[in-house]
């Protein structure tokens, strides 16, 4: 269940076109999360809400196109298919959409190399969503994948920093 909006402040209600703007970047957020976050709506790439050069940018390494993006939401709703991202959050400025949200759902194919437990797992995460001309341009994410690969069982794989 969505979350009242934490938009409205003191100072945009003082000035209802940056609340507008602020307001539709929050509505963009929403519908996006929900069609793909939420939905599977891998089409939702393709619409005028999505910048043809958006790219999420996944921990501190990881960098996916739209190209990966669904090629990732396609594998990851196969492991999840009753997978739900529950927005517990949201703050929206006039370029920035800020996301605390609560991801939950049922292990039903192999993910991190693990094959399907049946276990349903739950972690949250915080998605920042840069919106520019009304259109998502760039996100980072950040979720406790550790604490997922935990709940399934995988084991974390630590680059070896011994002096040989």
């Amino acid at each position: 269940m969505d979350q009242p909006s934490s938009t409205e402040t003191a100072e945009t209600a003082a000035d209802p076109e940056t609340s507008a703007v602020e307001t539709r970047n929050e509505r963009l957020v929403r519908d996006y999360f929900a069609a793909v976050w939420n939905g599977g709506d891998l089409e939702a790439f393709d619409t005028d809400a999505v910048s043809d050069d958006y790219v999420l940018h996944h921990g501190t390494d990881d960098v996916y196109t739209v190209d990966e993006l669904r090629t990732a939401w396609a594998d990851w709703y196969e492991a999840f298919p009753d997978l739900q991202n529950e927005i517990e959050d949201v703050i929206a400025t006039a370029d920035r959409v800020v996301v605390r949200y609560r991801f939950s759902g049922t292990h039903r194919a192999t993910v991190f190399g693990v094959p399907a437990t049946g276990i349903e797992v739950e972690t949250a995460g915080i998605v920042v969503f840069s919106v520019e001309g009304a259109q998502l341009s760039e996100a980072w994410a950040l979720d406790d994948v550790d604490g997922l690969r935990s709940q399934l069982g995988a084991r974390r794989v630590v680059a070896d920093q011994s002096d040989s």
